[in-house]
């Protein structure tokens, strides 16, 4: 950085290599169409007498006079005919003022008068960094109005944050942001250079800031954003790219600015707190009160959200609380249709899964589907890094599924599956916490259809799938049936047996079709009277109360004995 100038004020910025290429310089008619974009309507008038009350000074003053003495040598690429083209120029010009040390004149005004040729332009410039302060200013100007003036103070200090802002970003902005801008024609390996090696020390010294300043304008910074209606939803915004958050707009991106200046501050204090300049961050691990710094955008303490924390909290994650596996298609679509009744709409709340018979294993579902997601680990609880989620197998009662026996087995095979997975992250599940992860339900001694529907609902609903024969209302077409239903009964066969001696092929979902109707009747009533009876309504009052249980964990505790 050239120091061998005696310039100062926030023409000092001018010896910071690749200073406003990160930020923004902006005219007086960019600064009003940002400030627009922040929520702030106000015109050319308003940025002139905000200047005359030395409530919003811009950074530079583009003058037509040049000054041999006031030639600034800057080491910055030219950037064509925008706003850092003109200050460079300007500055090598000698044409490059700092209006808060120069005041205001009435010479210079903001609009363009009936004497000046059509590509006037007034010559001012302002930082992108300024849109922060130009809510407060408004407000002061308000209160001036009124008969209040003794704020010089309130303004002081944010010329000197603002001077802090522009000679930091160079090094930080664009790892706050996550994203470089090069200049056209700019050398980016010695831009690279230069976010390793320069110093947050030097950097500040060059503005004249107090290091020992970043921390409480940082949490100013952060105390004004917590007004912002979109703070409750800060857990997912930390983890939104700039190109998704700079689409908002009015209060909400102005906060959003605020917190990426107030997290620049902290990063370079952070640096500096490791060379011994200043006094570390305090540790918010385990805070019980919040802080203005519980709200930085990369939070530091141990029980901050991760994004998948994040989207769970807000119903939003791709996991599921709850995996239902059922065997076929008619399970499938009930089941998708009971559930929606009692709210659960969304595959993040109860995904159903189709097994394609009882022979399928749910082993893999279960290690990888189910196993909690182990993050740190705070006293006698390890947190958990994303939603939990429980698996329900739905099945007819044979295969590995026969005998309470069997399914017992199958199920502590899952468990110990699933523990064997926790195991390998380093952590262990209690067995409380680990027994209502998986639940195993059978529809009884019968497949599904016969276990749930009685003789008197399927009959209706089979002869209507067979509408247009000419004996399916004869009563020895419906007493075939109903023999061919108690025969299915007696072998515990499937319905696709019945269909398939009545001649009717396997129109197993049409039948779901048909008798929905009915399924939905008998879930009302027997919901309303708060005593499920058929199976498959027990089984979504099971997978409910399971859902509700495994909402509200976010962290398991440390069994007994655990050794890691």
């Amino acid at each position: 950085m050239n120091s061998s100038q005696h310039i100062c004020g926030s023409l000092t910025l001018l010896q910071i290599p690749f200073i406003f290429t990160q930020d923004d310089l902006l005219t007086t008619e960019k600064f009003i169409s940002e400030a627009k974009d922040r929520g702030h309507r106000i015109d050319l008038d308003t940025l002139q007498a905000l200047h005359i009350h030395n409530l919003l000074v811009p950074l530079f003053r583009v003058s037509d006079t040049a000054v041999e003495g006031r030639r600034i040598k800057v080491d910055i690429p030219m950037t064509g005919h925008n706003s850092l083209g003109w200050v460079v120029e300007a500055a090598w010009a000698g044409r490059l003022r700092d209006p808060a040390e120069e005041g205001y004149s009435v010479a210079w005004p903001y609009r363009r008068t009936e004497d000046t040729d059509h590509d006037w332009w007034n010559g001012f410039i302002y930082s992108s960094w300024q849109l922060l302060d130009l809510g407060t200013a408004l407000t002061i100007y308000e209160w001036i109005q009124h008969g209040i003036h003794d704020l010089a103070k309130s303004v002081t200090r944010k010329r000197r944050r603002l001077l802090a802002l522009a000679a930091l970003s160079p090094r930080y902005l664009s790892g706050v942001l996550g994203q470089l801008r090069t200049v056209p024609g700019g050398d980016e390996d010695a831009m690279w250079r230069f976010r390793s090696e320069a110093s947050a020390l030097d950097l500040l010294q060059v503005v004249g800031y107090d290091p020992a300043r970043l921390k409480g304008h940082a949490e100013g910074l952060l105390g004004d954003a917590h007004g912002d209606p979109l703070t409750k939803l800060l857990p997912l915004l930390r983890y939104m790219s700039y190109k998704g958050w700079s689409q908002l707009r009015g209060e909400p991106l102005d906060a959003m600015w605020k917190r990426v200046a107030a997290e620049m501050l902290l990063r370079a204090h952070e640096d500096l707190a490791l060379a011994g300049h200043v006094k570390p961050l305090p540790d918010l691990t385990g805070e019980t009160w919040w802080t203005v710094l519980h709200d930085r955008l990369s939070a530091r303490h141990e029980e901050v959200e991760t994004l998948e924390r994040a989207l769970g909290d807000f119903g939003l994650s791709p996991y599921p609380r709850v995996i239902l596996l059922v065997e076929g298609e008619t399970e499938l679509l009930h089941t998708k249709r009971l559930l929606a009744e009692v709210g659960f709409t969304k595959p993040q709340q109860v995904r159903v899964q189709r097994a394609k018979g009882s022979k399928t294993s749910p082993h893999l579902i279960a290690r990888y589907g189910v196993t909690p997601r182990v993050g740190r680990r705070l006293g006698d609880r390890w947190l958990l890094e994303a939603t939990p989620t429980a698996l329900v197998v739905a099945t007819d009662a044979e295969n590995r599924w026969a005998t309470p026996e069997q399914r017992e087995r199958e199920r502590r095979a899952l468990l110990e599956a699933i523990r064997e997975e926790v195991r390998s992250q380093g952590a262990d599940i209690g067995h409380d916490y680990l027994d209502f992860l998986v639940a195993v339900h059978v529809w009884g001694a019968d497949s599904y259809e016969l276990a749930n529907f009685t003789d008197d609902e399927l009959v209706p609903a089979i002869s209507r799938l067979a509408s247009g024969r000419h004996d399916v209302e004869s009563s020895a077409w419906q007493q075939e049936l109903r023999s061919q239903l108690a025969t299915a009964r007696a072998a515990h066969d499937d319905v696709k047996v019945v269909l398939g001696r009545m001649k009717l092929g396997n129109p197993k979902v049409r039948l779901a079709e048909e008798l929905w109707p009915l399924l939905r009747a008998k879930f009302e009533r027997e919901w309303a009277a708060g005593e499920p009876v058929t199976p498959v309504v027990k089984l979504v009052a099971d997978v409910r109360r399971i859902y509700h249980r495994i909402s509200g964990i976010r962290a398991m505790v440390v069994p007994d004995g655990f050794d890691a």
